[in-house]
């Protein structure tokens, strides 16, 4: 009798220890399965967010040099009017001469703008062109001719818009 209770309690003792160290492989199973999957998504999700980030500055970038580029083409519409008419008057209607002017000033505050933060979006060497557009000599508007006056503005910002187009392509492209 007393070898009968001794098999018993070992035949317990062994099942028990087997029910043990599978409810131990079990959990050990799922909580390795449970952090990767957690690890997983947390560097997914961190990836995600680069991602999302890097897009927008992208965005901002293009919208950026559209803006600039835009704001150059509504200047040059304004002065090649005022370039050709050599004193004549530009032949426009007096709504249509408000109307580019009001685009020119909303231009050059445009440009003014996005040369001094631009910095923050485009890159340095179209700001230094931006910056040299800025200050460089102007004619006198009072003492020279109205048309060589325009003419020479229509030059410069031409000019700075070919060059500023070559700087946003190439800058667009590293992206």
């Amino acid at each position: 009798m007393d070898a009968q209770p001794t098999v018993t309690s070992f035949l317990i003792a062994i099942t028990s220890a087997v029910t043990s160290v599978g409810l131990v492989a079990v959990l050990v199973f799922l909580s390795k399965n449970w952090l990767l999957a957690r690890l997983t998504e947390s560097i997914k999700h961190e990836y995600d967010v680069r991602l999302e980030s890097y897009r927008s500055q992208i965005g901002r970038r293009e919208r950026a040099y559209e803006e600039i580029v835009n704001a150059i083409y509504d200047k040059l519409a304004y002065y090649k009017v005022h370039k050709e008419d050599y004193g004549q008057g530009t032949g426009l209607a007096p709504e249509r001469e408000r109307e580019l002017l009001h685009t020119h000033m909303k231009a050059a505050a445009s440009l003014q703008r996005a040369t001094d933060v631009g910095s923050l979006f485009i890159s340095e060497e179209a700001v230094d062109l931006l910056v040299k557009l800025r200050n460089r000599r102007h004619l006198d508007f009072e003492n020279e001719p109205a048309f060589e006056y325009f003419d020479s503005e229509y030059e410069e910002h031409k000019s700075a818009l070919t060059a500023l187009l070559k700087i946003a392509v190439r800058d667009l492209k590293r992206t």
